[in-house]
């Protein structure tokens, strides 16, 4: 029964925006937002936190506002594929730079990337369209022209498929030699140095991959929404990454999917419903999760499933 639980949530996940499709929005978006905070989730193995990751994001997002407005390619697939590759090759080329620091240090200088970027998001006008941002338009998914209806349910599902396949590769990613290596930096560099590894070109690795999946995050959310703004590398969105990964459980492939997934229901029903108290309840979440359960949402579904009876 335990292990059949996963597959029973995830078929019930993937069932109820058919069933309800005032959902299919809410839970494309926690996928967007739940493949950042695995990307999040993954520097947080080895004991980094980055408060930055709404560049990669942003990059992903408004790649796919510049490839649908120079007429590159309508198809949401490839925009998904060209978002990803677009943030990856970025976080390589900043990475180079941000993983020779640690704690601190790596926080704050991931903090200022993004905001400079937010900056120039802002200010260039001419190029990113200023606060008023970009319209994205798409129609067409695997090269077959849909209605926006039909889109919408087909963006969700082949939402569920990416983030399938990514956090599939990411799990193997962490079960081999350099996934490992990840918590063995956290717990004493110096020896991963001393066993003749390389802990920079390990982190660089796991950072590139970890830009890649926010900007996946950020092109699934621009497809979705319709529309990209410089927000998406302020400060605050990488903190809700980074809140979505420790709900779910920090370092947790499923949970930063399920901490994501609880952050858009609570702020959407609670601004819908507490128009100002919905931060309030999401301070609770966190609290609470903090308190009673210290391995986030994951540690509370295998507890519940490994009870007997």
């Amino acid at each position: 029964m335990a292990s059949a639980s996963p597959l029973g949530t995830l078929a019930l996940f993937a069932a109820l925006p058919a069933l309800v499709p005032s959902l299919v929005d809410p839970f494309t978006m926690a996928l967007s937002l739940g493949s950042a905070a695995l990307a999040v989730s993954l520097l947080l193995r080895a004991g980094l936190i980055s408060f930055g990751h709404g560049l990669y994001y942003a990059a992903g997002a408004y790649a796919v506002a510049y490839a649908v407005r120079g007429h590159w390619t309508g198809d949401a697939a490839l925009l998904a594929l060209l978002g990803a590759g677009v943030a990856g090759a970025l976080a390589v080329l900043v990475g180079s730079f941000t993983v020779r620091y640690r704690g601190i240090f790596f926080a704050m200088l991931n903090l200022a990337f993004s905001m400079v970027a937010y900056t120039l998001l802002l200010k260039l006008y001419g190029l990113t369209g200023g606060s008023d941002g970009m319209a994205v338009t798409s129609s067409s998914l695997l090269g077959l022209p849909l209605s926006p209806a039909a889109f919408r349910f087909g963006l969700f599902y082949f939402s569920v498929g990416t983030v399938l396949l990514s956090g599939g590769v990411v799990a193997r990613y962490l079960r081999c030699p350099p996934g490992r290596a990840l918590e063995a930096i956290s717990s004493s560099e110096v020896r991963v140095e001393y066993l003749g590894v390389s802990a920079r070109l390990v982190l660089l690795v796991a950072y590139g991959l970890s830009g890649l999946l926010a900007g996946l995050g950020g092109a699934l959310a621009a497809l979705d929404v319709g529309h990209v703004a410089p927000d998406l590398s302020y400060w605050t969105t990488s903190s809700v990454f980074l809140f979505s990964a420790i709900l779910g459980g920090g370092g947790s492939v499923p949970g930063s999917f399920a901490g994501a997934l609880v952050y858009e229901l609570v702020s959407l029903y609670g601004a819908r419903y507490m128009a100002t108290l919905w931060n309030f309840m999401l301070g609770l979440v966190i609290l609470a999760i903090v308190r009673f359960a210290p391995r986030g949402l994951e540690g509370l579904y295998r507890q519940a499933w490994r009870r007997p009876g």
